[in-house]
């Protein structure tokens, strides 16, 4: 981490001063862009400090903000440093709220911890209902509830799609610029190329984020973590993970899952009032903002394999080996589970597209089958 243990004679070492102080468990990451760090920290003298290390990051520069696809979770930045500490330890809250009390970091840290307990209670109350929902409704409802999704998606036309996608995904302050996202966007072109009689107009943006994840959002607006960018080994891995989400994008996958979770009780509101008048966009977006964040959707077996199909085809017609998106996948995992069991995951994106021993054989078989069809060896 670049950080150095005091062994200066003389001098009272952190590991021997912080034995009565608590010390928390968190993630460290920092900007070389490698894993993070399972850590210890602790609270004290006006300042977060790395455990058995010299370095420290005082209040004053720190912002916290709660996250985490459950937000159970909170993370600290500084800017100057370039560095985040991510951590669920509430204890560690509690910890900072008490000693930075009067500043804006004791402010957000109560806040954050407040906002932690609601939304527990928020999400304990929302289990009751759905076992309520559940009960009353039972299997029937259950089993007429993808298909009344799949079938509400079709009835809202592509152009407004597109609308829905920029509502949702504020473009506006994402990376245009970079080298990462020049990156993208040439690959992006060889990827749409390929495309024929699509409906719509694909917007490839880089988001500055330190998760390993990429999004899709209805409409063809998709957003590719920075963390994921510098990961791919190359542009292969790269744009196997974009041109799945493309697939994601022409299916409709995105649109029909968020659906498919707003529930049945949302779904028969939408069919009985239609999707189409002067109100229907605020319609939308309030069924979207009802089901789980579109980052975090999990896509049914049967939609990922879409997906890589389509985005298989893609690749290979736009020069590209084909093989990526399962090595980029198998490679995250590696990395993964040399942690152990229990450990938090690192890779956001192995949480929203598990890459499965039988959805790898398939993009396997696939891929040989569209080399065969080519001619390729």
């Amino acid at each position: 981490m670049g950080r150095s243990i005091c062994h200066t004679p003389g001098r009272t070492c952190i590991t021997h001063r912080i034995n009565h102080v608590d010390k928390y468990q968190a993630r460290f990451y920092d900007s070389s862009g490698n894993a993070p760090d399972q850590v210890q920290v602790q609270v004290e003298s006006g300042k977060v400090s790395i455990c058995g290390t010299t370095f420290g990051i005082p209040f004053e520069e720190l912002r916290l903000e709660v996250g985490g696809h459950d937000g159970d979770r909170f993370k600290l930045s500084s800017e100057k440093q370039n560095v985040t500490i991510v951590s669920e330890d509430r204890t560690f809250l509690h910890a900072l709220s008490a000693a930075a009390r009067g500043t804006e970091l004791g402010k957000q840290a109560a806040q954050a911890d407040h906002k932690i307990v609601k939304r527990g209670s928020h999400k304990a109350r929302y289990w009751s209902i759905v076992v309520g929902v559940v009960l009353a409704v039972g299997i029937t409802g259950y089993l007429i509830l993808d298909p009344m999704s799949a079938a509400i998606a079709t009835m809202i036309d592509p152009k407004f799609e597109i609308k829905l996608g920029e509502m949702l995904a504020r473009t506006d302050k994402l990376d245009k610029k970079s080298e990462n996202y020049l990156r993208v966007t040439g690959i992006a072109q060889k990827l749409t190329a390929q495309l024929e009689k699509c409906p719509y107009k694909f917007q490839f943006f880089v988001k500055k984020d330190k998760e390993v994840n990429a999004c899709a959002y209805p409409g063809g607006i998709i957003i590719i973590n920075s963390a994921l960018i510098e990961k791919a080994k190359n542009d292969d891995e790269l744009a196997g993970v974009m041109a799945h989400e493309i697939g994601h994008v022409i299916h409709r996958h995105t649109l029909k899952q968020a659906l498919h979770n707003c529930g049945l009780i949302t779904c028969l509101s939408l069919v009985s009032g239609g999707v189409s008048g002067p109100g229907e966009a605020e319609k939308l977006e309030t069924v979207f903002a009802l089901a789980q964040k579109l980052e975090s959707l999990n896509f049914s077996r049967a939609q990922e394999t879409d997906a890589d199909i389509t985005g298989l085809e893609l690749e290979v017609k736009a020069g590209y080996s084909g093989e990526g998106i399962v090595n980029f996948f198998k490679r995250l995992e590696r990395e993964e589970n040399t942690l152990g069991p229990g450990s938090a995951r690192l890779f956001s994106v192995l949480s929203t597209h598990p890459m499965s021993a039988d959805r790898a054989a398939k993009i396997e078989a696939e891929l040989k089958r569209l080399k065969q069809t080519s001619g390729q060896p």
